[in-house]
């Protein structure tokens, strides 16, 4: 059995302090899961907002700036990790060397996007400007589902013939009855949870993981009451089935500050 961290989208943005991230991996050197799972949106990416674009709100937004800020948030997450390894460079049994899974998320898809729509910055922008490797993280193409001990994670899982994600306030029952396996999903910023069991007797477990952060969205408006901020921790996961742990913004701050 293992156990693993679901961080939800943290979307690292210019202009808001990344120390949350810091936060993060003084609670993964705590707690020491075997595997994290970041579901997407790492990177906020404002400046290929396309739905922004023209509009007062866009000024002074820069691509640079936003790479800058998702790598320093890397860092920032990683620095507990390197310490504590560091200590231990005698005893490399002794390091805490996590799997670590980054899922691709829409608002890294931007820069997938922005390429596609001016072949002109191929291989001038990419995601390869993001450091997830270099901090030793798996990364996820988007949309698409990567099994971690029976637990499919996506940012979200598209369904119908439109591809659509599947979403809603009932979005863990929605999960359960459309992909019939346990999964885990990000992106609409809710925590929710369903049960399902099947004739015999396995359950399945759908889950909507929040986010991880805790400045506000203009686009979000009077909906971010909706949204739960925090980290997921699932303990003795084993062929999908897990015991869960919800984790608050406001606990993990006094924790790890």
């Amino acid at each position: 059995m293992t156990t693993h961290m679901v961080i939800g989208d943290p979307h690292s943005k210019a202009g808001v302090s990344n120390e949350r991230f810091t936060w993060a991996g003084r609670m993964a050197i705590d707690l020491k899961p075997d595997v994290i799972i970041c579901m997407g949106d790492f990177a906020d990416m404002d400046s290929l907002c396309s739905y922004d674009k023209g509009k007062k709100d866009f000024e002074g937004r820069r691509y640079n700036q936003d790479i800058a800020t998702a790598n320093e948030a890397l860092e920032f997450f990683d620095a507990p990790i390197k310490e504590f390894n560091d200590g231990r460079k005698q005893n490399r049994k002794a390091q805490y060397r996590p799997k670590k899974y980054m899922l691709g998320g829409n608002h890294e898809e931007r820069i997938n996007r922005a390429v596609q729509v001016a072949p002109e910055l191929d291989g001038v922008i990419g995601l390869s400007n993001l450091d997830f490797k270099k901090y030793g993280w798996e990364t996820v193409p988007y949309t698409i589902p990567v099994e971690v001990d029976g637990i499919h994670y996506c940012h979200n899982f598209p369904s119908g013939v439109r591809g659509e994600a599947i979403s809603g306030l009932n979005i863990a029952q929605s999960l359960l009855a459309k992909m019939m396996v346990s999964c885990t999903v990000g992106h609409i910023h809710t925590l929710d949870m369903a049960i399902r069991s099947r004739p015999s007797g396995e359950k399945v477990f759908g889950l909507s993981a929040g986010c991880f952060f805790n400045h506000h969205e203009n686009y979000a408006k009077n909906t971010q009451y909706l949204w739960w901020r925090g980290i997921i921790m699932k303990k003795n996961v084993r062929q999908g089935v897990y015991d869960i742990e919800t984790v608050s913004m406001s606990e993990i701050e006094r924790q790890y500050a």
